[in-house]
């Protein structure tokens, strides 16, 4: 499940960050979306291993290295406790905000005339809302957890059945028994161990997600998807490309195809 909600916080960085490039017309409010739409990403990291981006451990020193985050963002973010990833979200809806307050309607492609201009704010929005859902289910699911004496009932019920079925066993089996106690015991305390690593997907054991494989994937593609709308070839493309027809073109049929 918590994969997941990653894959969902990736697709979600990336359709706000595509929206951001095509209807947002002010260059500097689309530079400072797409900031903080990197910085929620890591944000969430940060919130589900129960810190924050200012933490030595986590990478808030290198936001603001790479000019994603400036150092008085981050002391703020920080002065002010709170789930920084909806501190990233406020942020996100105050420069929408901006882009429809510049006069005349400057500030999205489309101007007022234009009867999508009322809209766009609202498919924002509306992505903006599924993001904040994702944090909550996140965050729900790394609150849910196991009761507390969960290892303590598993371990002591291991311990005595592996006890008692030495001796049981070992009328039929002999010298065997230490050695198939000694493997069964194995297996099954290998997956109780993996078991209680699994509860909490959010942390820094091997078993769990790659949040820092992930984040760094959002940034990149992000960066990628603003060099696209700094170089201006969507805009070609979309107004000028017309590929050469060829006789290979693929033509319908009557028939339903075969899967093998």
């Amino acid at each position: 499940e918590s994969r997941c909600f990653w894959g969902d916080i990736i697709s979600r960085c990336l359709d706000l960050n595509m929206m951001n490039r095509r209807w947002i017309a002010d260059r500097e409010l689309g530079d400072r979306l797409s900031r903080f739409i990197i910085a929620y990403a890591y944000a969430s990291k940060a919130l589900l291993r129960g810190t924050s981006l200012g933490a030595p451990e986590e990478d808030g020193k290198g936001l603001v290295e790479r000019g994603i985050l400036t150092q008085e963002e981050l002391d703020n973010m920080n002065d002010y406790p709170c789930w920084q990833p909806h501190y990233c979200l406020e942020m996100v809806r105050a420069i929408i905000v901006e882009a429809h307050k510049v006069p005349g309607g400057k500030g999205i492609t489309f101007d007022e005339t234009n009867k999508i201009h009322g809209q766009v704010f609202r498919c924002f929005d509306g992505i903006v809302k599924q993001m904040t859902d994702i944090i909550g289910d996140s965050v729900r699911t790394r609150a849910s957890g196991l009761p507390a004496s969960y290892d303590a009932i598993t371990m002591t019920s291991f311990f005595v059945f592996f006890f008692l079925a030495a001796f049981t066993w070992s009328s039929g089996i002999g010298w065997m028994t230490p050695v198939i106690v000694g493997c069964a015991s194995f297996i099954i305390m290998l997956l109780i161990v993996m078991g209680s690593k699994l509860v909490d997907p959010f942390g820094y054991d091997k078993v769990d997600i790659p949040m820092e494989a992930f984040c760094a994937t959002i940034e990149a593609q992000i960066n990628a998807i603003d060099e696209r709308s700094r170089s201006g070839i969507i805009e070609r493309f979309s107004r000028t490309s017309i590929p050469r027809a060829g006789a290979s073109k693929r033509r319908a049929t009557v028939h339903i195809p075969k899967l093998e």
